[in-house]
């Protein structure tokens, strides 16, 4: 009889040990970013119209930053965009040196597969020209490392943005017209 006792008690121990666990993961699966109060952002500032530095101010201008700067203060949060190189922007996503990349990044084969990104909410095939952008994938996104649940919190401000014509605003502020995609498309 003790020994089925002590089993019994082993078990609630064990469930309790589990659910304690369990509590902590829910925790832990918050979306955060990577460093407390700020949005870090992943840009490469030499694209034209999209995030580029001011001539005047020396400061990041542009489609993204706007962007990148509505986003952080629907998440309460201040900005801090991180100059990067083209070749870097997604790479640098692993290194945990920022929480997403918003820079003109496609939703090209080999970006989807190795990183995790909102829906597209522009489309630059017909700013081509103006962006300097080349190549067939056109459709952008933000685009954050695999797993990270910040994607979804950006994914549903990104959402707030659309909905309520902010996105719209922008794209026309910057390109005279509009190249957002709407959720549906």
């Amino acid at each position: 009889m003790r020994k089925k006792k002590k089993g019994i008690f082993m078990l609630v121990c064990m469930a309790l040990l589990i659910s304690l666990t369990a509590c902590g993961q829910l925790e832990l699966r918050e979306a955060k970013p990577i460093e407390q109060g700020i949005l870090k952002v992943g840009m490469n500032l030499q694209i034209p119209g999209m995030c580029y530095l001011s001539e005047e101010t020396s400061k990041p201008e542009g489609f993204e930053v706007e962007l990148a700067q509505m986003l952080a203060d629907k998440m309460k949060l201040e900005l801090e965009i991180v100059d990067t190189s083209e070749e870097n922007l997604l790479k640098s996503l692993d290194g945990d040196l920022y929480d997403c990349v918003i820079s003109a990044v496609a939703l090209a084969d080999w970006n989807e597969t190795h990183y995790d990104h909102t829906t597209a909410y522009a489309d630059l095939a017909s700013v081509k020209e103006q962006t300097g952008i080349t190549g067939e994938d056109t459709k952008i996104a933000v685009f954050t490392k695999k797993y990270n649940l910040m994607k979804d919190e950006l994914e549903t401000k990104l959402q707030m943005l659309r909905n309520d014509g902010s996105l719209k605003e922008l794209s026309e502020k910057y390109f005279g017209k509009d190249i957002t995609i709407s959720e549906a498309k």
